[in-house]
């Protein structure tokens, strides 16, 4: 995997999305269903256009970026919780 999409890898596994690393060098995304979203060259030419690419596939697909902060998460835990 590339270590820079090494954050967004872990917080797509923690929103239970599926990361894995093929044999052709590349990290593929795939939505808890198991429906591919995108893919991440181990090597691109331009990182910071790839890299734009993957959150904008992943937002599209439902993941949050940036992940919420504690403030946001307790908030809504709050909210959650007087409903």
């Amino acid at each position: 995997m590339n270590s820079a999409i090494v954050k967004i890898a872990k917080w797509a596994q923690s929103q239970q999305r599926t990361v894995e690393d093929d044999a052709s060098g590349y990290t593929r995304f795939y939505n808890p269903q198991g429906v591919y979203i995108a893919r991440f060259p181990a090597t691109p030419s331009n990182e910071y256009r790839r890299m734009r690419d993957l959150l904008g596939a992943l937002k599209k697909a439902g993941l949050t970026w940036p992940p919420p902060s504690k403030k946001e998460r307790r908030a809504q835990h709050r909210k959650e919780g007087a409903q």
